[in-house]
């Protein structure tokens, strides 16, 4: 599925937890919702350019900064 498919997913998901009738139904709903964000997310992070995903930058052999394009994450998100 693209993300497309996934984003239309959850919200169907979400409204379903909505209009659920017990605590389990709601629960069932919104974990299921959990796991579809979850992929979306995972989809949408780009490795950062600067520091190739690791989150530091290495200036010498005893020192390290951390990236400020990614702010120490390693990905970019789209």
């Amino acid at each position: 599925m693209n993300t497309q498919e996934l984003k239309v997913k959850y919200k169907k998901l979400l409204s379903k937890a909505v209009q659920a009738n017990g605590r389990k139904e709601t629960v069932f709903y919104l974990n299921r919702a959990a796991n579809i964000k979850s992929k979306i997310y995972s989809k949408t992070k780009i490795a950062c350019y600067r520091c190739n995903g690791a989150g530091y930058l290495r200036v010498s052999l005893d020192e390290t900064r951390t990236c400020l394009s990614c702010y120490g994450k390693g990905y970019l998100i789209n």
